[in-house]
C-alpha cells in the first residue's frame, strides 16, 4: 500500500498485457498488401504507442527503482495469471522433459546416406554432443536409482538394485547398472559428499565414478570418517580431472589400496589360493577359457601376448610383394598364447631356450628426489610388486622403463632375466645349485644384472 500511495492510482486491470497482445494481434494478421512496409512500421509503432499511453497512467514525478520494482512485480503476476500451462510438479516435469528430449534425439536421426553428406565439423560436433547427452542420461540414472533406493522399490518386489534396474531399463549393461549401486553405496556414506557431488552433477563419466567409489568403500572400515572424507575428496578430484587417464586413476586407487589395506604375504597366499583356470561351450565350435591368475603369473601371460609371438607378421604374396597380416590383435594374442603352450607340450622335459614372455615394467621415478615414487605396472596397468617381480624374472625378460611424473618416458633399462640352466648332471652340481641363495633349485646365478633385477633378486623367495 506504501509503494502504491507513493507512485499514484494503480492503472486498471490488464494494462501490462494489452500492449503484447495488441502487438500479436496484429502480427497475425500481418502487414496488408500493397502497403508501404516502413509505413506500416510507423503505424504500428503509433497504434501501439497510444494503446500504451491509454493503458497505463503515468506518475507526473520521474520513475524510481521502486516504481520499476512494482511494475515488475506487477507484470510478472499477471503473466502467471494469463499463463495457459499450470505449474507443473518435479515429476511430471521430469518425465515431460526426458520425454521431449527423447523425440528430439529422435528427430536428429540421420540414415546412414545422409550422414555421408555430413562435414567432418560436424561429425566432431555430433560426437561431443552425444557425449554430453549420454553424460547427463547417466546423471539422472544414478539421481532416480538413488530415490528408488532410499525408498526401498527393489525391495517391495523382492530384488535386488541392479536387478530391478535390469528390469526397468533392459537397454542397461549390467556393468552400468552395478557402477550405479556402486556409486550409491558410497555415496550414502557419510564421508561421501564429494563423490556424490562428482557424480550428481556430472563432473566425471561414471565408470570413473564407480571406479573411486569402489574404493572408497572399501577402505571405509579402515579410517577414520575425517580421514576418509579427505581421501574422498583427492579421489573426487582425479576422477572429475580430464587431463588424468583412466589408467591412472585406477592405478592411484589401487595404491591406496595397497598401502591401507592390503598385507603382501596374506594378499600373495590368497591370490595363490584364488588361482583357476574355467571353460565353457559358446556353440560353434568354441570354448571359452576363463582365467584367475596372481600378479605374477598374470604378468607372465601378459607379456606373453604382448611379446614379439602377438606382432604383425606380413606374408609374401604370389607377386613377391608382402601382404600385411590380416589378424586382429586378438587373434594374435591368442596365436601367441597357443604358440608358447605348444612348444611346452612339444618337449616338457627340456628347459627353454629363450624367455617365455617378455615384460616391459613401468617403473614411476621422481626426478626431484631421485628415487622411485609409486608401484611398478605393466603397460596395461597391472601392478607388480617386489615378490611378483621376482618370481616373473625366472621365466620371463624384464625391461625396466623408467617414466617421470607426467608418465614420460626418461630412461630405458637393459632387458635381462634370471637364467634357467640346463638339467644338472652331477650330484655335485645339483648339490651346488641347491645351496645357492634364495634361489629356486632350477635357478641359476643372473647373467649381467642390471640395476632394475635387482629389486627382482631380493624379492625373489619362492
Amino acid at each position: 500500500m506504501a509503494l502504491q500511495k507513493e507512485c499514484g492510482p494503480r492503472p486498471r486491470a490488464q494494462h501490462v498485457g494489452a500492449v503484447s497482445v495488441r502487438r500479436s494481434v496484429m502480427d497475425e494478421v500481418g502487414r496488408p498488401l500493397g502497403v508501404d512496409p516502413v509505413a506500416w512500421d510507423a503505424e504500428l509503432e503509433e497504434m501501439l504507442g497510444a494503446v500504451a499511453e491509454e493503458a497505463m497512467a503515468m506518475p507526473s514525478r520521474p520513475v524510481s527503482d521502486e516504481d520499476l520494482a512494482y511494475w515488475a512485480m506487477v507484470a510478472e503476476i499477471e503473466l502467471q495469471g494469463t499463463s495457459s500451462e499450470a505449474p507443473q510438479l518435479p515429476g511430471e516435469a521430469l518425465s515431460q522433459e526426458l520425454v521431449m528430449a527423447a523425440r528430439g534425439l529422435a528427430r536428429a536421426g540421420l540414415t546412414q546416406d545422409e550422414s555421408v553428406r555430413v562435414l567432418d565439423a560436424g561429425v566432431v560436433a555430433g560426437i561431443e554432443a552425444v557425449g554430453g547427452l549420454r553424460l547427463q542420461a547417466d546423471v539422472r540414472l544414478v539421481l532416480l536409482a538413488l530415490q528408488a533406493h532410499e525408498r526401498g522399490l527393489h525391495t517391495e518386489q523382492g530384488l535386488s538394485l541392479v536387478d530391478w534396474l535390469r528390469i526397468r531399463c533392459p537397454w542397461l549393461p549390467s556393468q552400468d547398472a552395478t557402477a550405479v549401486h556402486q556409486i550409491i553405496k558410497c555415496a550414502l556414506l557419510p564421508s561421501g559428499g564429494p563423490v556424490k557431488h562428482v557424480a550428481f552433477t556430472g563432473a566425471a563419466p561414471l565408470h570413473r565414478c564407480a571406479l573411486v567409489s569402489r574404493t572408497l568403500t572399501r577402505i571405509a572400515t579402515c579410517v577414520e570418517v575425517d580421514q576418509h572424507e579427505g581421501y574422498a575428496q583427492i579421489l573426487a578430484d582425479a576422477a572429475a580431472d580430464p587431463d588424468l587417464s583412466d589408467g591412472e586413476l585406477a592405478r592411484a586407487c589401487a595404491e591406496l589400496i595397497r598401502a591401507l589395506l592390503d598385507h603382501p604375504p596374506e594378499a600373495e597366499r590368497t591370490a595363490q589360493e584364488l588361482r583357476s583356470v574355467t571353460h565353457r561351450a559358446l556353440g560353434e565350435g568354441l570354448t571359452r577359457f576363463t582365467i584367475d591368475a596372481p600378479d605374477a603369473a598374470a604378468a607372465v601371460l601378459d607379456g606373453i601376448i604382448t611379446s614379439r609371438l602377438a606382432a604383425p607378421v606380413p606374408t609374401a604374396g604370389e607377386d613377391g610383394t608382402d601382404v600385411p597380416d590380416r589378424r586382429s590383435s586378438t587373434q594374435r594374442r591368442f596365436d601367441a598364447l597357443l604358440t608358447v603352450i605348444n612348444r611346452g607340450l612339444s618337449n616338457p622335459g627340456a628347459p627353454p631356450s629363450t624367455a617365455r614372455a617378455a615384460v616391459l615394467l613401468v617403473i614411476p621415478f621422481d626426478p626431484d628426489t631421485g628415487r622411485p615414487s609409486g608401484v611398478a605396472h605393466t603397460p596395461g596397468g597391472l601392478l607388480v610388486g617386489e615378490a611378483s617381480a621376482g618370481k616373473l624374472a625366472c621365466g620371463g625378460e624384464i625391461t625396466p622403463v623408467w617414466v617421470g611424473p607426467g608418465n614420460e618416458p626418461l630412461a630405458l633399462g637393459t632387458t635381462s632375466r634370471f637364467a634357467t640352466p640346463r638339467p644338472v648332471q652331477s650330484p655335485r652340481r645339483a648339490r651346488w645349485a641347491l645351496h645357492l641363495p634364495r634361489l629356486h633349485p632350477p635357478a641359476a646365478v643372473v647373467r649381467h644384472p642390471p640395476p632394475a633385477v635387482v629389486v627382482a633378486r631380493r624379492a625373489h623367495r619362492h
